[in-house]
């Protein structure tokens, strides 16, 4: 079963195609901001929601290690991580496939790696709320992601 992206995010990286002149690494960053760039406002325009899911998923972990369960996947929040994760596949496949890149690593690794740092971001967005701070990690992931990929 094919993850489907959410609309906003699919819409903005082939509107970003449309308009590509170029294809490559250099197309591969294009289309990541693009997605990422759209990602970002949704964050900021729910953040009550972020919060409620942060506390969700940290409610779950603490039941867990409290009832000493040990380091075995939580219900709720480890299917919170995988569906990031589809999500995440999704994104990167579409990118890597409309600029003409594949993947040095198993894309699943590229996209839990992604997660993290996005997850990381928003937390650290949710307390500091620094913009700035925000763009360069969001401009770094970019980096990191497309060094991750060759051309086809």
């Amino acid at each position: 079963m094919k993850t489907r992206l959410r609309p906003p995010i699919s819409e903005a990286v082939e509107q970003a195609v449309a308009s590509l002149d170029h294809g490559g690494v250099r197309g591969l960053r294009v289309l990541l901001h693009a997605g990422i760039s759209v990602y970002w406002p949704m964050v900021k325009g729910s953040p009550v929601e972020h919060v409620r899911a942060y506390e969700s998923t940290l409610q779950s972990l603490r039941l867990r290690w409290e009832n000493g369960v040990g380091c075995v996947p939580v219900g709720g929040a480890a299917g919170l991580f995988a569906e990031m994760d589809r999500q995440m596949v999704a994104f990167l496949e579409l990118c890597a496939e409309r600029s003409g890149m594949q993947w040095l690593e198993p894309v699943d690794a590229v996209a839990a790696y992604a997660v993290s740092v996005l997850h990381g971001t928003v937390l650290r967005w949710l307390a500091d709320c620094d913009d700035e701070t925000m763009l360069v990690v969001l401009d770094d992931l970019v980096s990191s992601l497309a060094a991750r990929a060759v051309e086809n």
